[in-house]
């Protein structure tokens, strides 16, 4: 009896072996019907090219080169831009036969600019589509203009553009040798010029003058009398300054305390008449004297005025 059973339960194992091969074959069957073949032969390809390149670093840096090189290429030689230039002719085309296109340039703000300088600069010609201006374009090489400060370009479809310009403000007249050029506050040089020019800004001169003159500038302002005569600025050394005033008359100012002696100055002037006498240099470098230079070369002390 136990061996009876013993074959019978061999027999029984046995077949469902048979039955596990017969569902695993109709299983690889789907498989292979589906793909699943080729998907490993992708798979298979495309690991064994990893594992040649990893194996071989230079190839797989002399294929990157290769294909770099070819974008590199194409680029280059504007067969991108071509294509990016047709496709984009191609869509504005349509508009521009819609009446999309640039009719009006208007153009603001210019007061030392000419037109034709400005016109120049934005370089759209009318007649061109308005898409195809750049407005971000325009405005810099409105800023390379010696008078533009600022500026702004606006697209008003369907047919204007508007341009807005801000410029420099002169604020005064630098002689720098023979040259003579108008500067900003900040002392940066906006152009050559001539003096006829610009009648009403004040002259500076000496090294260092553009940089270092909007504070004395400021100061002559309440200085009526001395200003009214002021034919120049000159900068000393980088360190101090000399006015030149109507007459030929030079005065010295000290390095330090120049703002306390303009007032002086002032005095001299309106209440003294100093400028009505021979005089050719006022030092205003002493704090006890005043010291005055005739024309013949003498030079004269006064004790300055003591305040309580």
């Amino acid at each position: 009896m136990r061996q009876v059973s013993l074959t019978e339960a061999r027999a029984e194992r046995g077949a469902r072996s048979v039955r596990r091969g017969k569902r695993d074959s109709r299983a690889v069957l789907r498989a292979e019907t589906r793909g699943g073949p080729r998907k490993s032969k992708v798979a298979g390809s495309a690991g064994k090219v990893r594992r040649l390149l990893v194996r071989r670093p230079v190839l797989a840096l002399t294929l990157a080169v290769v294909v770099v090189g070819g974008a590199i290429g194409l680029f280059a030689g504007g067969h991108v831009a071509h294509a990016i230039e047709r496709a984009e002719g191609a869509l504005v085309q349509p508009f521009t036969d819609a009446g999309f296109v640039v009719r009006d340039i208007a153009i603001g703000g210019a007061e030392r600019t000419s037109s034709t300088a400005a016109a120049a600069a934005l370089s759209i010609p009318k007649g061109e589509s308005i898409f195809t201006v750049r407005p971000d374009a325009a405005r810099s090489r409105l800023l390379m203009l010696p008078w533009v400060a600022d500026a702004e370009v606006q697209r008003h479809f369907p047919d204007k553009v508007a341009v807005r310009l801000i410029e420099k403000r002169p604020f005064a007249l630098w002689r720098n040798g023979n040259e003579l050029a108008v500067i900003e506050r900040s002392g940066a040089v906006i152009v050559k010029t001539e003096a006829e020019a610009f009648p009403h800004l004040p002259v500076i001169a000496g090294q260092g003058a553009p940089e270092a003159a909007a504070p004395i500038i400021d100061a002559l302002a309440g200085q009526k009398a001395v200003q009214a005569r002021l034919v120049a600025l000159e900068r000393i050394g980088e360190r101090r300054w000399d006015l030149l005033l109507s007459g030929g008359v030079t005065v010295r100012l000290p390095e330090d305390g120049w703002d306390r002696q303009l007032p002086e100055l002032e005095k001299l002037i309106v209440e003294k008449g100093v400028l009505e006498r021979d005089i050719e240099m006022i030092d205003l470098r002493y704090p006890d004297n005043y010291v005055f230079r005739l024309r013949n070369g003498d030079s004269r002390p006064v004790p300055r005025e003591r305040r309580a």
